[in-house]
């Protein structure tokens, strides 16, 4: 993995009873956060079309941060949501808390390494003979 649980832990300020796990229930929170930075390292990878394997022992420090990033925003977005699923934004309308974790920022920061996808569209080139 490119970070680990105790990063994103300590970036976030995730505690066991934020996702009701017992109060000295690391290790619960520690998988649970595990499961999401490898989502966060495939999300990353489908929108790169890059793999990064000949990067895994030297990831670019920028790429390493997004997915920090990104493992943050779906702490920060399953805490919300465990809160409340609606958002008050005046009196008389009310929205429910949105999905968005892997925002722009983020994604212009992956620019650097995103890989061109193949058409996979025939390049065909038609020919037309006339004969006299």
């Amino acid at each position: 993995m490119w970070v680990n649980a105790e990063e994103v832990i300590a970036f976030t300020g995730a505690k066991p009873h934020t996702f009701r796990f017992e109060q000295k229930d690391k290790a619960s929170l520690n998988t649970l956060i595990e499961g999401w930075i490898k989502q966060s390292e495939s999300l990353i990878k489908s929108y790169c079309n890059n793999d990064f394997q000949s990067m895994e022992d030297n990831m670019p420090d920028a790429v390493v941060n997004v997915c920090l990033r990104l493992t943050a925003n779906m702490v920060a977005l399953a805490q919300a949501r465990k809160e409340t699923p609606l958002i008050k934004v005046n009196d008389w309308s009310i929205q429910t808390v949105g999905s968005e974790i892997f925002s722009q920022d983020l994604k212009d920061d992956l620019e650097p390494w995103v890989r061109e996808r193949k058409s996979h569209k025939s390049d065909r080139v038609e020919f037309l003979c006339i004969h006299g």
